[in-house]
C-alpha cells in the first residue's frame, strides 16, 4: 500500500539520485554475494556478458554510462574487441575502484553527471547496466542514450523491474528494513508532491516499471529490440538505434 500510494503521488516526477550517488557507490561485487539473491545477480550478469560477446566482436569503441565500480566495464574489456572504452560515472569513489580493477590499453574514465555534456561522441556499442532506473524517467534516459549510438550501433542494458519488487526487497533487506525503506519512500513522495517537485531526497532514486511497461518503452524508443531476457527482478536487452 505504501509503495502503490507513493507511486500515485509521484505521478510523472522522475527520480533524481544525483546527490545521493555522487557521495557513494553501489558495490555490485558485494551484492553478488547475497545468500538469497546471488543466483539472480549472477544469472543477469551472465546474460549481459553473453550479449557483449555476441554483439561486441567487431566493436571499435564502447561507451558506458553510470559504470559504478566497473563490473561491466571489465566485461567490456575482456569480452569485446573494443580498441577504446570510455566509462562515465558521477561517483569519484566508484571511478577510483574502476581504475584499479579494469585493465585496458585505452580506458578513459569520466567523472560527471549523465545529463551534462561531456563531448563523449558516439560509439559502436553503448551500454548502461544497473543504472537506467536511477538516472531519471526511463523513457527519457533511453532516448538520451540512443543519441550516443553511432549509425548501426548497438545498445546493451538492463532495467530493474517491479515485477517481484517486494519479494526482492524482503530478501535483500529483511522484512522490517523493507517496511522502513518503503515508508521512507512514501514520506518522500508526500514531500515531493506537496512541494511541487522542488524538494527531493535520496529515498526516491529509482523508477521501477513492470517488464511489460519496460518492453513497450524499448519498442517505442529503439528501431529494433534484438534480445530481451526477462529475469525475476531484471530485464536485460540489446537494441539498435
Amino acid at each position: 500500500m505504501l509503495a502503490r500510494s507513493g507511486k500515485v503521488l509521484l505521478d510523472n516526477v522522475p527520480p533524481d539520485g544525483r546527490k545521493y550517488w555522487a557521495a557513494r557507490f553501489w558495490d555490485r561485487a558485494a551484492a553478488e554475494q547475497h545468500p538469497l539473491l546471488r543466483e539472480h545477480f549472477l544469472s543477469q550478469k551472465d546474460t549481459i556478458g553473453k550479449y557483449l560477446e555476441k554483439y561486441g566482436a567487431d566493436t571499435g569503441r564502447v561507451l558506458e554510462f553510470a559504470c559504478g565500480t566497473g563490473e561491466f566495464t571489465g566485461l567490456a574489456a575482456t569480452r569485446t574487441a573494443a580498441k577504446s572504452i570510455t566509462a562515465l560515472d558521477i561517483s569519484q569513489q566508484g571511478l577510483d575502484i574502476v581504475r584499479g580493477r579494469v585493465h585496458h590499453e585505452d580506458l578513459k574514465l569520466v567523472l560527471g553527471d549523465f545529463w551534462a555534456e561531456h563531448d563523449l561522441g558516439t560509439a559502436d556499442l553503448v551500454m548502461c547496466v544497473d543504472a537506467i532506473h536511477h538516472l531519471g524517467d526511463v523513457r527519457e534516459v533511453l532516448e538520451r542514450l540512443k543519441t550516443f549510438m553511432a549509425p548501426g550501433g548497438i545498445f546493451v542494458g538492463n532495467l530493474w523491474t517491479g515485477d517481484n519488487f517486494h519479494d526482492f526487497e524482503r530478501k535483500r533487506y529483511g522484512t522490517l528494513n523493507h517496511l522502513r525503506r518503503t515508508a521512507a519512500f512514501f514520506s518522500t513522495a508526500v514531500v515531493i508532491r506537496a512541494s511541487g517537485g522542488r524538494m527531493k531526497t535520496g529515498a526516491y532514486r529509482t523508477q521501477l516499471l513492470t517488464s511489460s511497461e519496460g518492453t513497450a518503452i524499448l519498442n517505442d524508443v529503439f528501431t529494433e529490440v534484438l534480445e530481451l531476457d526477462v529475469h525475476p527482478h531484471f530485464m536485460s536487452f540489446v537494441a539498435t538505434a
